[in-house]
């Protein structure tokens, strides 16, 4: 069975390639790769911006479980800076 991804850059994708390595779902390894990835792109995304709440002292600006991720600041403004930030 073949299967190809493209990978969308600057708002245009990729011409497409054969995926021939990768992990499949379920596998042990996928959660690992999932949160290096996922970690990678929050700290690249927020690492610069000072909004977020204050808990027990400590600057929180997102929360993750799972694949579940939510962002937190103490305005609404913040919220938007955090979105446009990520999409950029």
């Amino acid at each position: 069975m073949s299967q190809t991804a493209a990978v969308r850059l600057n708002y245009e994708l990729t011409k497409p390639s054969e995926v021939r390595r990768g992990v499949l779902q379920g596998c042990l390894i996928s959660p690992t790769l999932f949160n290096v990835y996922a970690e990678a792109m929050m700290k690249e995304a927020l690492d610069d911006l000072k909004e977020g709440i204050c808990v027990g002292g400590e600057l929180a600006q997102s929360v993750r479980y799972a694949d579940d991720q939510a962002m937190a600041a103490n305005t609404e403004k913040g919220l938007q800076t955090f979105w446009m930030k990520q999409t950029e």
